[in-house]
């Protein structure tokens, strides 16, 4: 019981960059550029908020998502006004 205690321990106590395949350098920074020209563009100082920043369609689904929010609210006061005036019969 002891020795296979040990084992589950060395084995979530090694580190994954022994046993996984070692990565190219050229494939390690060309990744890296890419990520550094995404975080410019989110970054610049443009007035949009960032979750507009990505393409047109982040500004469509924005958009609908707006246009159900303000659809919602207003079922919401039309339901509080039906609840609230009697009908008239």
């Amino acid at each position: 019981m002891m020795n296979l205690s040990r084992a589950v321990v060395r084995s979530f106590a090694t580190t994954a960059g022994r046993r996984s395949a070692a990565v190219p350098k050229e494939q390690i920074e060309k990744g890296y550029f890419e990520i550094r020209k995404v975080q410019e563009h989110f970054q610049k100082k443009d007035g949009k908020p960032v979750f507009l920043k990505g393409s047109a369609v982040d500004q469509v689904l924005y958009r609908i998502t707006m246009a159900l929010a303000l659809v919602g609210i207003g079922g919401m006061g039309k339901l509080f006004y039906d609840l609230s005036v009697p009908k008239k019969e």
